[in-house]
């Protein structure tokens, strides 16, 4: 893939940490961004890391990494808890335009590797896949952010809650997997140099996959996301891509690919005739988001 070399070594040491112990029983999630029904068992503990890869802003170069440490624990059959910790990692250089006065809106030169925020969240499972005629499951998920990882690395104080619903269909004997997710998340923005902001977001993702051999997955994932932001509809982007999936009974590893097919366009009021952005006409959204994700996602179970 083009321009991951800035990141390759941030990935490398995020996967060592977890590679040596890679040898407990883990559960069965078959997509990389949408979640399934089923929670873990009571008592049982898990480890799981996500490492995404984002590229590619039209102009200039920009390479995202953000690291994904997940911890869950079945309080009961039915109710699992898990906590988060993300890191990220930004190299980016030209990748956004200015504005009308010839002003950065964001760093041109942006060089950075930190602890971003975290997150806990509560998934209770209402109907089992498995077991009923459609799964069914409701997520409270909390989070505080530091900085923020989607566009700069840029210092903040960000609280937001997302209430997610997860409905899952299996068929074929549980070969063919299907699940919906609709998150509703609000969040509040305060900057360090003063003011704030509060955005509301609507997500939607969907993901189907089939085992097609002993343990092997192969699916496609759809997500689309809109902000809206103070009052007023902000942006929006749709992305669509591969998921694979090796699940055995020990661990499991997912890889998923994500290009953004259509969004709202990017810096629609800025100069277009500035030397820096060419043209604001693109079909993409490319202030928070990128052209392209990359997603590996490694579990294992800590009993």
């Amino acid at each position: 893939m083009p321009r991951l070399r800035h990141s390759v070594p941030f990935m490398l040491l995020c996967l060592s940490v977890i590679a040596a112990p890679l040898s407990a029983v883990a559960g069965e999630s078959v997509f990389g961004y949408t979640y399934t029904a089923d929670t873990m068992p009571k008592g049982e503990q898990e480890l799981e890391v996500t490492l995404t890869q984002r590229w590619d802003k039209e102009i200039g170069t920009y390479n995202a990494t953000d690291a994904l440490f997940e911890y869950e624990r079945g309080l009961t059959d039915k109710l699992q808890l898990s906590v988060y910790a993300q890191g990220m990692r930004i190299k980016s250089q030209d990748a956004f335009p200015l504005d009308t006065n010839g002003e950065e809106v964001y760093p041109l030169d942006i060089d950075l590797t930190r602890m971003a925020g975290y997150k806990a969240a509560l998934k209770y499972n209402f109907l089992s896949a498995y077991k009923d005629p459609i799964g069914l499951s409701f997520v409270w998920e909390v989070a505080y952010w530091g900085y923020f990882p989607k566009v700069d690395g840029a210092k903040t104080k960000q609280f937001s809650f997302e209430p997610k619903v997860i409905v899952q269909k299996n068929f074929m004997d549980d070969q063919l997997i299907w699940s919906y997710n609709l998150a509703l998340e609000s969040e509040y923005r305060k900057f360090p140099e003063g003011g704030s902001e509060n955005e509301f977001s609507i997500n939607h993702n969907m993901g189907i996959s089939y085992r097609f051999a002993r343990n092997f997955y192969a699916g496609l994932e759809g997500r689309h996301h809109m902000d809206i932001l103070n009052g007023e509809k902000n942006h929006n982007d749709f992305f669509l891509g591969p998921t694979v999936q090796y699940s055995s009974k020990k661990w499991y590893v997912n890889a998923t690919y994500l290009r953004q097919l259509d969004g709202s366009k990017a810096y629609t009021g800025y100069d277009v005739d500035a030397a820096i952005y060419p043209s604001a006409n693109s079909r993409y959204h490319l202030e928070e988001d990128t052209k392209n994700e990359f997603r590996i996602k490694v579990g294992y179970n800590l009993d």
